[in-house]
Formats: C-alpha cells, structure tokens, sequence
C-alpha cells in the first residue's frame, strides 16, 4: 500500500465519522441547569406536649444564595436514639436514621404559613432522643441540617384529676387536684393549661407563660356567651425542661355577664300637649345596650313596662295614658351580654295628669 492510497483511506475514514456523526445527533455533554439549594433551618425547637414529643421550625423563605425559594417540597426529619443505660457511651453512638418524610404544600391563597411541626409518636422507651431536620426541593435537591436538638424521655406523668370550672362575667376560674399517685413526687413540675373553642383544636402553647404550681388558675381572656373547653396536663421536671403528660378529662363552659347595669337616675316627668315625657341621665355602663320605661297606677303594686328598647336616647314620650289619673314612672338599663340584665327600677317620678 503506497503512501497516497494510505492518506486517501484515513481522508475517507474522516469524512464517514463526520457524517455519522451529524446525522446521528451527536452534541456535547449537557450542562446541568441550576438547582436552588434552600437554606438550612436554623431554630430547630424540640419540646414535649400531650404525652409526646414535638418539633417546631420556621419554613425555609431563600435559597442558599439569597433568592427566594419557589419550589420547596418536603421536610426530612432525622432521629436518633440513644438507651438510658447506654447513656454517656462514647463507642455506642448510633448514627441519625430517616423518621419521616413529610411533605409541603403550600396553603392556597400563597405562602402564609411561618412555622411547620411534627409530632413524634413513636416515643416508648426511656433514653435520649435527638433530632434534626432538612428540607428537599421538587427536583430532589436537599438542604444541609438544621440545629441538632436532644431530649431526654421518660415516661409521663399522671394528668390532674377533680378539674372544675366556674364561669363569671369574662372570668373562667379553674380548679384541680393533682392526681394522688404524685404524693412527695420531687419531680413533679406543676401544671399547663389548654384551652379551645368550639370546631377547634388545641395550640401547642398553653394558656399560662410559665408552670402552674398552685391548683388555680383565672382565664380572664375570655368573651361572654362564648363556649370554651379545657384540659390540664402535669409536668415532669427533666434536665431539658418538662415532659408534659396527656389531657385531663376535658370540662366546658361559658362565661356570662351576672351583672346588671348601674340603676339609671331620673331627671324629670311632666305632661306636655304630646304626652307625658320621662327623662333620665346618660348610663355610664360601656355595654349598654339601651333602657325601658315603666309605668305604675297610683292604685297598683307593680309598674308595667310601656316602652320598647330605647337607644342612644334619654327620653321617652308616653301617650298611652288616660287623663285625670297619677302616674308613676321609672327608667331601668340593660346591657348587651346575651342575658340581658336589667337593672333595677329608678326612683319613681309622680305625674298627676289634668283634663282639657
């Protein structure tokens, strides 16, 4: 094979590679397009409620490079759980495990949402349990960890027993008896209080800022005619905190104004070509709904009332009456709870009418 025979086969060889390769499509290596890592949780809150274990952390709003997180997916939350009789084990440290994978969805209507939670339920044994949490993007990239947080498990106590409330004007005044089993308990932590509405569930932060040692508490955050449910929790002092126990049994009640308005104070009865006119002072009650006028014959024991529901008024104009006979008028108050106490009758006013 001569030297030009040689070049005019590699030339050709050449020339097919080329065309094979355009006709079969052949690129260069893809670039992998940009995939937004979310930033890291940072306040990572482990703490227990209800006879479990909670962890609480605020959602993921950016990216790692400061742009706005658009495609969050899910959360990864990671325990670990360490014996207490491997407690201090330095060799025994076993490695975090994949608890849950919970998924996102973001509330309709946009992102109001600040705070996720997760309760662990599948707390048994005694020991220390630590966790952290990351969250993933819907193309499966995944943050770095948050906080690392440990509490140590032991079982709860008992809830309180003998609960009872008793409602007043905007005023609920709980009563208990922690359960005797507690007796010279040294670890016994006191107490948290829950309450809801009705169509409600419980917050996970109690109605008392700190725990509750005595076996009273007074709810004054409460709107009259509205009904509200309780329950009590007790508390085991532990090196993190408390473990706090499951619910009391749960009592219900609605507080309602047993007040009555302040007696209104009359001015002046006289009979005019209109009527006979009754006039009184403002109420200085600020749930004052409105007044009633009555009227009592000079020859009975009772007043009858002769007006409707008189507001944002301090007179009232009565043309029911007959002439040539005594009157005598009071004015009382009434306010806007929904049992509507009256209050008592004014000082009478005596109207002796005439004829033409």
């Amino acid at each position: 094979m001569n030297y030009l025979h040689f070049c005019c086969q590699k030339l050709c060889l050449f020339f097919f590679v080329l065309v094979l390769s355009i006709g079969c499509g052949v690129k260069a290596p893809p670039i992998a397009p940009h995939s937004p890592v979310p930033q890291p949780v940072k306040d990572l809150a482990v703490f227990s409620r209800e006879g479990t274990i909670v962890l609480q952390w605020s959602i993921p709003k950016k990216e790692t490079d400061a742009k706005k997180l658009t495609n969050l997916a899910g959360f990864h939350i990671w325990r670990r759980f360490i014996p207490s009789e491997e407690k201090g084990c330095r060799t025994c440290k076993p490695s975090f495990e994949l608890l849950k994978e919970l998924e996102y969805e973001v509330p309709l209507g946009g992102e109001t949402e600040e705070k996720m939670a997760y309760w662990d339920r599948q707390v048994e044994k005694e020991g220390t349990y630590s966790y952290y949490v990351s969250s993933y993007t819907t193309v499966w990239v995944e943050s770095t960890g948050s906080n690392v947080l440990e509490i140590t498990w032991s079982p709860p106590f008992p809830p309180p027993v003998s609960v009872k409330a008793h409602p007043s004007d905007r005023v609920v005044d709980l009563n208990w008896e922690v359960s005797p089993s507690l007796a010279g308990e040294k670890r016994f932590g006191g107490v948290n209080i829950y309450r809801r509405s009705a169509n409600e569930g419980y917050d996970v932060i109690p109605l008392n800022p700190s725990p509750i040692l005595q076996n009273h508490f007074q709810d004054i955050a409460v709107t009259d005619g509205e009904k509200y449910f309780y329950v009590i929790r007790s508390l085991k002092t532990i090196e993190e905190g408390a473990i706090e126990g499951k619910d009391s049994l749960e009592i219900n009640v609605t507080p309602e104004k047993l007040t009555p308005p302040a007696t209104p104070l009359t001015t002046m009865a006289f009979q005019s070509p209109e009527g006979i006119v009754i006039t009184w002072e403002p109420n200085p009650d600020s749930d004052l709904e409105g007044y009633y006028v009555y009227r009592r014959g000079e020859n009975e024991a009772h007043p009858t009332r002769v007006s409707p529901l008189i507001k944002g008024e301090t007179m009232y104009l009565d043309k029911t009456f007959a002439l040539g006979r005594t009157y005598y008028y009071s004015v009382t108050a009434i306010d806007q709870s929904p049992r509507h106490n009256e209050s008592d009758f004014s000082q009478e006013l005596k109207v002796a009418t005439k004829k033409p």
